[in-house]
């Protein structure tokens, strides 16, 4: 093996990595399109899920990029799209959260709740049921 070769073995991965970044969709986009199939306005979503237009519409145009994921699960749940998959093109899902700066509750609780596989999230959504159930009895 050449030496130029050896140079670059380790640096495939980081490249097939890259190549995953460049296939992964903007968020932006996809919501944009997911809110012009469903034949919603930008007003109209506002209306419906209470979070501003201008908000939204930066969203859409990629200027932010990371979009608070309970604003990702209000979209996903009215453009029916799956939430797991928008954290992950959103960037939440796989990386770690510096929880010392959130002062949002709810969206500390949904970034750590990323960070559980399927199973774990499924007990803790049994767990907040049981919660919710004790608490009207």
């Amino acid at each position: 093996m050449s030496n130029l070769a050896k140079a670059r073995s380790p640096k495939e991965p980081v490249g097939q990595q890259a190549e995953e970044r460049d296939t992964t969709p903007a968020i932006g986009t996809v919501l944009r399109r997911a809110r012009e199939h469903h034949k919603l306005s930008i007003r109209e979503v506002e209306r419906r899920i209470g979070r501003s237009s201008a908000y939204l519409s930066q969203i859409e145009r990629g200027v932010i990029r990371q979009p608070d994921p309970v604003v990702l699960i209000e979209l996903a749940e009215l453009y029916r799209l799956n939430f797991m998959t928008l954290a992950r093109w959103a960037g939440w899902a796989n990386e770690p959260q510096d929880n010392t700066n959130s002062s949002n509750s709810t969206s500390l609780l949904v970034r750590q709740i990323l960070e559980l596989d399927d199973k774990q999230r499924a007990e803790v959504l049994a767990y907040v049921q049981r919660l919710i159930r004790d608490s009207r009895s």
